[in-house]
């Protein structure tokens, strides 16, 4: 390809990326306002009002916070400044931003396709990745800081394949600090995005371009068994989110197990030995290994980070996994490589890395700590806590038995397999197997609409289509995949999800699974790699074109037509101003200079003249305020507030955790208003 059609190219990637941005800025206020159709993004529009108007980080402008990304509210602190020429204005200015960090994205994820794959499915990737209504309504949509992560993802992966790409024996310290900054600001545009970092520094670290098949196959089987013996000691309604540890001990199964299975030699040349000194070799290792796994548990057990340990399901797993790892064993091919000593090999290598991993992860973390490390210094500093306070509240919301925050896990949903769209970690996929299902339900006349059984058969059938694929014809995608740093990518997604999953963290949204979309997508990228590497053996080159063509006004057409069914590009004068009902109801039944408290408030803090809305839910509330909701004295702390009004939903307020033990004493209904979620006003009433 030339450098003059490449250059189109991203021209033609860029535009068509931006358009619906472009589109959605210039519509009417009241259908723009559906591009915001999230409260929580109005948290960061309101506090960087109070910052610029001089009031500090707060929301209500009395309590201060921290209860937000840090890299997401810098660049609101920027497009918030024109908020003084109309409430609407900087809106549609970060609605452009939005589609111009979509387009920057896209152009990344071209350039880092570019240099390892197929060019052609490069291109298709780059618009599928820009353009497809369930990426672009996770990514670009809603005004959060979902598109500035999907940025900086894109382009740390795309410095870090550079860099394990071109590295030898070292790696200069400048590009190690400079993939230590780009990394910090990964993190810095979304917390959790700290497990993709220490994933891809150590890949980066230790040079790994490649995983053996027995190893992968190991983790599998090592996987599967653990999660066999919490189902066959605890069954499948038990294995719940939060409530057993089954991902803590799924990470020290993985990260034990293999240690021993390879100081066993258990891997190179292991194929050569008898089947007697397998099997004798592999009953050794069971042994340790499974008491390694016990032994790490009890630590962890009485130090208080896990809060279940089962001696029953310890021996069940070891079990388990010496019948998978000895099958695995037995079908092993007979290996033409040297029998090696183990701890002689570990020395070698050890010895001939150390140096370099020293002082290039010294290079790797210096911005990081400066960066991350000022960040939660600063935090602790002002606020009194290191991490945003969403966080940890989202995280009680979990302990809570009756609250509207969290809901019944299946062990589908703890696996991160859960089947709705735009909801679950790898929903992109879940949701296409899930349609799937449901079509098999009705093709086969099925009274159910829905079966988890099959969903999950066919996840399963969909996870080995997948590895054939990838280690089809010398593991050549599978190679490729490891080009584009995916493998670390994705290894900090299944940590991310793990930790979710284990702290009984309630209320994820789909904005969180951005990395996840971006594995699937680099996955998909590959995929279209082997598929125009084949058809370009049996077709015109003019056909693939057209082809490609075809694909990507497809994928155009459909992005416009989804950005124009939630934002009509004209508004009836009726409806105008209908965004702003609720707010001027609020306003018509309150007096001046009044706080009233809402779980939530985002929007109607943000458009709501003369009043202070204080946020109930804490995730954009202080430290102080989250403090006093643990320890029963909220109650105290809005009545010292000085509260006049609440706002919200009739449920959440009168029936719900945490708010009616902190509230019902307190508020006087006044009455439901007009609006588009129809919320009951209440007095708060302070009684001696």
């Amino acid at each position: 390809m030339s450098k003059r059609w490449n250059v189109l190219i991203q021209v033609i990637i860029a535009v068509t990326a931006l358009s619906g941005a472009i589109y959605a800025a210039c519509a009417p206020a009241n259908n723009l306002l559906n591009w915001y159709n999230l409260d929580d993004a109005f948290f960061y529009y309101k506090v960087a009002q109070n910052v610029l108007a001089g009031h500090g980080f707060t929301f209500d402008g009395i309590n201060f916070t921290n209860g937000f990304h840090p890299l997401w509210m810098v660049v609101c602190l920027g497009v918030f400044w024109f908020s003084k020429f109309g409430l609407i204005l900087p809106l549609r200015l970060l609605v452009l931003l939005s589609g111009l960090f979509n387009a920057g994205s896209a152009l990344l994820l071209y350039h880092l396709l570019r240099r390892y794959l197929h060019p052609y499915a490069a291109i298709a990737t780059a618009f599928f990745y820009a353009l497809f209504p369930s990426i672009y309504s996770t990514t670009t949509v809603h005004g959060m800081e979902s598109v500035i992560s999907a940025f900086f993802i894109l382009l740390l992966l795309s410095v870090a394949a550079d860099t394990l790409a071109k590295a030898g024996d070292r790696i200069a310290f400048g590009r190690m600090l400079l993939l230590g900054l780009v990394a910090a600001l990964t993190v810095l545009a979304r917390l959790d995005n700290v497990f993709l970092v220490v994933c891809i520094g150590f890949f980066v670290l230790l040079r790994i371009k490649r995983i053996p098949a027995m190893l992968f196959y190991d983790w599998v089987a090592l996987i599967v068994a653990m999660l066999l013996s919490f189902i066959l000691r605890l069954g499948f309604a038990n294995v719940d989110r939060g409530i057993y540890p089954l991902y803590p001990m799924i990470l020290l199964t993985v990260t034990l197990a293999p240690v021993v299975y390879y100081f066993a030699g258990m891997y190179r040349g292991f194929a050569q030995r008898s089947i007697f000194s397998r099997i004798l070799r592999l009953g050794i290792a069971a042994v340790v290994s499974t008491g390694l796994v016990y032994g790490a548990a009890s630590l962890l057990y009485r130090l208080g980070l896990i809060n279940m340990l089962s001696k029953s399901v310890v021996l069940l797993f070891g079990l388990i996994a010496f019948v998978f790892t000895l099958c695995l064993r037995l079908l092993q091919p007979v290996s033409t490589q040297p029998v090696s000593v183990p701890f002689r090999a570990f020395g070698t290598w050890f010895r001939h890395v150390w140096k370099s991993v020293l002082v290039e992860g010294i290079g790797f973390s210096i911005p990081i700590l400066i960066l991350i490390g000022g960040y939660c210094l600063a935090n602790k500093y002002y606020l009194g806590t290191f991490t945003p306070i969403s966080g940890q509240i989202k995280t009680w919301w979990g302990t809570l038995p009756n609250t509207v925050y969290s809901h019944d896990a299946s062990l589908l949903d703890t696996l991160g397999l859960t089947s709705g769209a735009n909801f679950g970690p790898w929903s992109l996929i879940t949701s296409q197997i899930e349609d799937l299902s449901n079509f098999l339900l009705r093709l086969a006349h099925s009274q159910l609409t829905s079966n988890n059984f099959l969903f999950g058969l066919l996840c399963v059938a969909f996870f080995v289509l997948a590895v054939v694929l990838l280690q089809a014809k010398n593991r050549r995608l599978g190679l490729l995949f490891f080009k584009t740093a995916g493998p670390a990518l994705l290894l900090g997604c299944l940590l991310q999800v793990a930790y979710y999953h284990t702290i009984g963290y309630a209320h994820t949204r789909s904005w969180y699974w951005v990395p996840e979309i971006i594995t699937i997508v680099l996955l998909l990228a590959v995929f279209f790699d082997g598929l125009f590497t084949w058809l370009e053996q049996h077709l015109d080159q003019n056909w693939l074109i057209l082809l490609l063509v075809t694909f990507a006004c497809v994928l155009f057409m459909g992005n416009m037509r989804y950005v124009i069914a939630f934002i009509p590009p004209t508004a009836t004068q009726a409806n105008e101003d209908a965004y702003l009902e609720e707010t001027y109801e609020l306003e018509w039944h309150t007096e001046k200079n009044t706080q009233i408290g809402m779980p939530g408030g985002g929007m109607v803090a943000y458009f709501i003249q003369d009043r202070a809305i204080v946020n109930l839910d804490g995730l954009i509330n202080s430290p102080e305020y989250f403090e006093a909701m643990k320890s029963g004295q909220a109650t105290q702390f809005l009545d010292h507030l000085g509260l006049d009004y609440v706002f919200g939903n009739e449920y959440m307020i009168e029936e719900s955790d945490p708010y009616a033990s902190f509230l019902k004493s307190r508020v006087k209904k006044l009455g439901q208003l007009p609006g588009v979620d129809h919320f009951t006003l209440y007095q708060y009433v302070i009684r001696e």
